[in-house]
């Protein structure tokens, strides 16, 4: 008997890749106070990224990200929000603006195959 996945429609436009890269986030909360956070995301995409916010924020609200290793900065907009079971906040943000070297990573199409080694091949 098949497990019925929650995901089978959802269609990605690039892949995902968990890795915690520092981020400066300036913005403003709920209470229009403005604020500059030092965080790391969790998980990348060439389109935005999920980081860890504590700020009281709302969806489509615009946030400005910095690579902290690039010094490259990209506006962004929040698509979701979250509380975790640790009870840490998380943001799902998107850039503004097509940013397609920001995280200086290449990333693959959605449903390619993983290049594999083919053992017994010669190195030559």
């Amino acid at each position: 008997m098949a497990i019925p996945s929650y995901r089978r429609g959802e269609k990605r436009r690039s892949s995902r890749v968990t890795l915690a890269v520092p981020i400066r986030v300036d913005g403003e909360n709920i209470a229009g106070d403005k604020f500059i956070v030092s965080t790391t995301t969790q998980v990348l995409s060439q389109y935005g990224c999920l980081v860890h916010l504590e700020e009281d924020v709302i969806i489509d609200q615009t946030l400005v990200l910095m690579n902290e290793h690039t010094r490259q900065s990209v506006q962004a907009r929040i698509v979701s929000t979250r509380r975790h079971r640790n009870g840490h906040k998380y943001v799902g943000v998107e850039f503004i603006s097509p940013a397609e070297n920001f995280w200086r990573l290449t990333f693959v199409k959605p449903g390619a195959r993983s290049l594999k080694r083919i053992y017994g091949a010669s190195d030559a």
